[in-house]
């Protein structure tokens, strides 16, 4: 039997803008590696850097809902079982083609050669987690809403947040105002320290700017 949270609607709109961070940064990284020059080992450099960044940014996010959000779906919305499953079996996919992205990352970090083969790799990464993202939102954003609280969807952020080294909190607040409206970013934000914002608006996106330079190669 379902079991009705009642509490404040968690935000489940983060969710898609979180999504949008990975549906935009992958086709970019691919691209990105197919205009490398053979052998150029100084441009390839900052992308694979990069690309190491959205992969942890997305196991990140993929542990964290393992770890907080099915549990609770599984207990609380037992007839969605069988899509929980389906969730958890698209994130296995996800995994394993993520790590043979990563293992062709590593040769063409070093050598810069062989680009190809790992733009085709991202292409088919990128396809299924499309297809999962496009699931998730779909399918399972309206049961979030339905029976995790509003405390449990923002503590499953702030700690899938906190996995991030500092340097890479730096980059992944910049990467989501690159695909967020101000609202958005509000949502994200609007409970930071003072200090903490004005750090960001001063010295913060200007060092987030620079590194996007160095990856794009502007």
């Amino acid at each position: 039997m379902r079991t009705q949270i009642p509490s404040t609607s968690a935000r489940t709109e983060e969710m898609a803008v979180i999504h949008r961070t990975f549906r935009r940064g992958f086709p970019m990284m691919a691209e990105l590696v197919r205009q490398t020059p053979p052998g150029d080992t100084t441009r390839a450099e900052p992308i694979a850097v990069h690309l190491d960044f959205l992969l942890n940014g997305l196991h990140n996010h993929h542990t964290g809902e393992d770890a907080n959000i099915w549990p609770r779906l599984l207990e609380r919305a037992a007839p969605q079982a069988d899509l929980i499953t389906r969730m958890e079996a698209q994130h296995e996919v996800v995994a394993e083609r993520s790590s043979q992205v990563r293992a062709l990352l590593g040769t063409w970090r070093r050598t810069a050669f062989d680009g190809e083969a790992l733009a085709v790799a991202l292409d088919d990464f990128t396809a299924a987690l499309v297809e999962h993202l496009d699931d998730e939102e779909r399918y399972v954003v309206p049961l979030i809403r339905a029976y995790v609280t509003a405390e449990e969807w923002k503590r499953f952020g702030q700690e899938t947040f906190e996995k991030f080294t500092n340097p890479e909190k730096l980059v992944a607040t910049g990467t989501l105002e690159d695909v967020a409206s101000p609202e958005e970013v509000e949502w994200f934000t609007g409970e930071l320290p003072l200090p903490i914002k004005v750090m960001w608006r001063v010295v913060g996106r200007r060092k987030y700017a620079r590194y996007m330079r160095g990856v794009r190669g502007d």
